[in-house]
């Protein structure tokens, strides 16, 4: 068996804490959560084996695929469960630093934790010309 280095995980467990709560909630085994989480768009489910490895925190690897499929499982967006793995695995946070989502219409940024909307000005610019509006 090889060693597999342990994770840093600055910001938690939230993926496999969402995996840990969708078993409990949904009364799932590792078999029913496979057969539950089926990504809409390619039919991949995970298999047993990892969704016990994502409960248990081994590290695993993340795709697209993998997020829908847990969010259809989990009765989550996808989006949700996308930050929850960047979070756990990548150890990227995912919000809206600038406090300016409207409505329906959220705005997120990928970045290091402890960053604040002072420390990205450039990406407020960018956010802006982007939405058409003065920078």
């Amino acid at each position: 068996m090889i060693d597999e280095p342990e994770l840093d995980r600055e910001l938690g467990t939230p993926f496999a804490d969402l995996v840990r709560k969708t078993l409990a909630r949904r009364k799932l085994s590792y078999r029913g959560f496979e057969a539950l989480a089926v990504d809409p768009k390619t039919g991949y489910a995970p298999p047993h084996t990892l969704v016990w490895k994502i409960d248990k925190g081994q590290p695993v690897k993340i795709s697209p695929a993998l997020c829908r499929a847990v969010a259809v499982v989990a009765e989550r967006p996808v989006r949700e469960v996308q930050i929850a793995a960047a979070a756990e695995y990548i150890g990227l946070v995912a919000d809206d630093p600038f406090g300016e989502s409207v409505g329906d219409a959220k705005r997120s940024v990928a970045h290091v934790p402890g960053l604040t909307a002072d420390d990205m000005p450039l990406v407020r610019d960018l956010l802006r010309k982007l939405e058409g509006g003065a920078a």
